[in-house]
């Protein structure tokens, strides 16, 4: 909680947007050996000007003070190596790698993968496929034979020849034999993305042109398109078949009997009948759903379903029987509704890649890599382990300086860093030790985009002074968070009796008036009231009144300050009044004399009054050991133009 209100502090006071002052880079303070620009502090100040609801801290001068304090700390925190710790370089570390996500994918290419996909979701497609597989890695002549194979078989397709047959005959996708290569329905995000937007850019009944994915080569044959049935929400009634089928089938058709004759008792019979348990108790209402999602048989049924409140006739599964009521049918939502589901999906899915390729493209452009050698220098040191994934790295490391390729005239990567990532990237694969040399040279290509990538992300301050804002804001922040962690809170934590001695020091601050312990009851009902008040008076408690009252009406007891009582129940300590038709009783049970808390009773308190003394003493200090000198020409042209805004 601490951490969370101290960052919404200094994200207000370190955010930075845009140019503001006339003279941005006009000095305008150095704190110790940091110098600070015009620009720099209107950057800060102005950024979240307007969600300031506290006048005082929208007031120029007032922040000019906070400024400096954060500066001073800042300072300090750099001169004392805090930035170079372990857990704060790590945690800054994971704030920038995702920070950076954004800048790794192509916004304009990932806006155009979510819209087709959106388009794509109002259509369904029902799908046959022929596989010819390829193995990890394929050579060249593997592939080669993979698509003359599936060329021949298209061939044929185009002659006539029956699809679900040589799906059965050829088709190296395991399921073919039984489903003969037919995939049913399917829409967006169901399968692999070169499969998919083949599938959809094949008209309905015709087959496709080979198709390449990770798998192998495919053929599509588009059997028929649809609106899409996006999401149906239904009831069921489920009947399980056990060992006696006979006697669940002529249940169900009992049931169905009984709803043809009030389709409004659906919910009635499946509280009465269902086996579904989760759904029973809710009338057998399910949660809504789409293609894919449940066995087929049952979509089939479902999506048959045209107006809420129609009934499937009894239909029977494996080990079910059901029957379905409709509840309602979902269209695709708007497009902005879903925008955020649809982003999350194709980042997560292969047509992401597309978005990080674009990226790669670019850097490619901006970032020359000149090759002093290649993959070649690798081959020596592996073998045949490499493809079987028990390939270990050269024990004698002297000999692997050499340097591959240098990118931007910056950075060289060698021989060394090239063995090490291939360490992490062995095949499970030993025919491809064959052709160690081409798979070798595909695997220095991923290095190098690799490595290329890494160089750009690295660079991002560079490149994007949005991202340099964004990402020194958080440094500086956590930066800061951490000094007064080790320097004012922790301090003040475990120092108990510099703390005891604060408390004593300061006990008047804490000291508490006088106060009283008061039971107040509001009733209508006079007679009650009476009997209250006549029960207090002869020094009857809480426990007595309440007795007396059960639950004919409320009684309530606070602590309140001696200002607020009432002058009449100070001279009485006992009150009946009515006002309107109502009677209030009131009495003082206990009288609490001004006093000073104990210190476990107010610890809180005084923490954090400890801790606000311990950071007023440590400015103090710091203002010494990093001077501040203020250029009072630029200062003052800053405050003329805030001051009084």
């Amino acid at each position: 909680m601490i951490k969370r209100l101290f960052f919404g502090w200094v994200m207000l006071l370190i955010s930075l947007t845009g140019i503001r002052a006339q003279n941005a880079n006009d000095v305008l303070m150095t704190v110790g050996t940091d110098t600070v620009t015009a620009g720099e502090f209107e950057y800060m100040y102005t950024k979240n000007l307007d969600l300031v609801q506290d006048p005082k801290q929208k007031d120029v001068d007032y922040y000019k003070d906070l400024f400096i304090k954060y500066k001073l700390q800042l300072a300090d925190a750099k001169a004392k190596g805090l930035d170079k710790d372990w857990s704060f370089k790590s945690e800054y570390s994971r704030y920038r790698r995702e920070l950076a996500k954004k800048y790794l994918t192509d916004e304009h290419e990932i806006e155009r993968l979510m819209r087709e996909a959106y388009d794509r979701m109002h259509e369904d497609l029902n799908v046959a496929h022929i596989m010819i597989r390829l193995p990890d890695n394929p050579s060249p002549a593997d592939t080669l034979a993979a698509y003359r194979k599936i060329k021949k078989i298209r061939k044929r397709l185009m002659r006539g020849e029956n699809f679900n047959r040589l799906a059965v005959q050829y088709s190296e996708d395991e399921s073919a034999k039984q489903n003969k290569g037919n995939l049913g329905w399917i829409t967006v995000f169901q399968s692999i993305y070169p499969f998919e937007s083949a599938a959809y850019a094949t008209a309905k009944g015709q087959i496709s042109q080979p198709v390449r994915t990770k798998y192998g080569y495919h053929l599509i044959w588009v059997k028929d398109r649809r609106p899409a049935v996006y999401k149906v929400q239904v009831k069921q009634i489920l009947i399980i078949k056990g060992n006696n089928p006979e006697q669940a089938g002529q249940q169900i058709r009992q049931i169905y009997a009984q709803l043809k004759q009030d389709p409004d008792k659906f919910d009635e019979l499946a509280r009465k009948y269902s086996q579904d348990k989760r759904t029973a108790k809710l009338g057998g209402l399910m949660q809504p759903f789409g293609l894919r999602e449940k066995i087929p048989v049952f979509e089939e049924h479902a999506f048959a379903l045209k107006h809420p409140g129609d009934i499937s006739e009894p239909f029977q599964s494996e080990h079910a029987w059901h029957i379905l009521q409709l509840v309602r049918h979902d269209t695709v939502p708007p497009y902005e509704k879903i925008k955020a589901e649809l982003r999350k999906r194709v980042m997560s899915d292969d047509r992401s890649k597309l978005a990080r390729q674009a990226v790669l493209e670019k850097v490619r452009k901006m970032f020359p890599v000149k090759h002093l050698s290649d993959y070649r220098a690798a081959l020596p040191y592996i073998d045949n382990r490499f493809f079987e994934r028990q390939w270990q790295l050269p024990k004698d490391w002297s000999k692997l300086e050499k340097v591959l390729f240098v990118i931007n005239n910056d950075q060289k990567v060698t021989l060394k860093e090239f063995l090490r990532w291939l360490y992490h990237h062995q095949l499970n694969n030993k025919d491809a030790a064959r052709r160690k040399s081409s798979v070798l040279k595909k695997l220095y290509g991923d290095f190098t985009d690799e490595y290329l990538m890494r160089y750009y992300e690295n660079h991002l301050e560079n490149l994007y002074p949005e991202f340099a804002r964004t990402s020194r804001e958080y440094h500086d922040g956590l930066l800061l968070f951490s000094y007064k962690s080790k320097e004012i809170w922790e301090k003040a934590l475990n120092d108990t009796l510099g703390l005891e001695n604060y408390y004593k020091t300061h006990a008047g601050h804490y000291r508490q008036p006088a106060r009283y312990r008061v039971l107040t009851l509001k009733t209508k009902d006079k007679r009650l009231a009476r009997k209250v008040y006549k029960t207090l008076k002869k020094g009857g408690d809480t426990r007595a009144v309440n007795a007396l009252v059960g639950k004919k009406a409320v009684t309530d007891v606070r602590i309140v300050d001696r200002k607020m009582m009432p002058s009449d129940l100070l001279k009485k300590k006992y009150l009946m009044q009515k006002s309107g038709n109502e009677y209030t009783v009131q009495a003082i049970l206990q009288e609490i004399p001004e006093h000073v808390p104990p210190l476990k009773e107010i610890r809180g308190k005084v923490l954090g009054d400890y801790q606000a003394e311990l950071e007023k003493q440590l400015l103090e200090e710091l203002r010494k050991k990093y001077p501040v000198h203020i250029n009072e020409t630029v200062w003052q042209q800053i405050r003329a133009k805030y001051k009084n805004q």
